[in-house]
C-alpha cells in the first residue's frame, strides 16, 4: 500500500511539473460565420457555376484547414489574413492586410485561412 502512494505522489509530482514547465499555445479559434451584411470578416466568394455562389465568412484569430473549390476572390475585412490555395497543380500563398481584398482571376481551391 505504502509503494502505491509513492507511485501516485511521485506521479502528481510529475504532472504539476509539466503543466508549469510547459508554454501555453495561443488558441487558434478561427471559425466559419455567417456573413449577413457584415464586411468585417475574412470573407470568401465563391464561384459555384452559372454566376451562382455563396460567399464564406470566418472570424477569429487562427488557422483552419478547409477544402473549398470555385473560390474567385477574398477580402479581409478588419483582419489580416493568409489564403493558401491551388491553381493548376501548382500551391500559392497571399497574405493581406485589414480592409484589402484579392481577386484570383479564375477559381482555385483554397485549402488553408489564417488569420493573424
Amino acid at each position: 500500500m505504502r509503494l502505491s502512494f509513492k507511485k501516485i505522489a511521485v506521479g502528481l509530482m510529475a504532472v504539476v511539473a509539466l503543466t508549469f514547465a510547459l508554454p501555453a499555445s495561443p488558441a487558434m479559434a478561427i471559425n466559419q460565420v455567417s456573413c449577413g451584411s457584415r464586411t468585417d470578416f475574412l470573407k470568401l466568394s465563391i464561384d459555384q457555376g452559372g454566376g451562382f455562389g455563396t460567399p464564406r465568412c470566418y472570424a477569429n484569430p487562427g488557422a483552419v484547414a478547409v477544402n473549398l473549390p470555385g473560390v474567385v476572390g477574398f477580402s479581409t475585412g478588419n483582419n489580416k489574413a493568409t489564403v493558401n490555395y491551388e491553381r493548376g497543380g501548382r500551391y500559392y500563398t497571399i497574405t493581406l492586410n485589414k480592409w484589402k481584398g484579392a481577386s484570383f482571376g479564375t477559381a482555385v481551391r483554397v485549402y488553408e485561412l489564417r488569420i493573424w
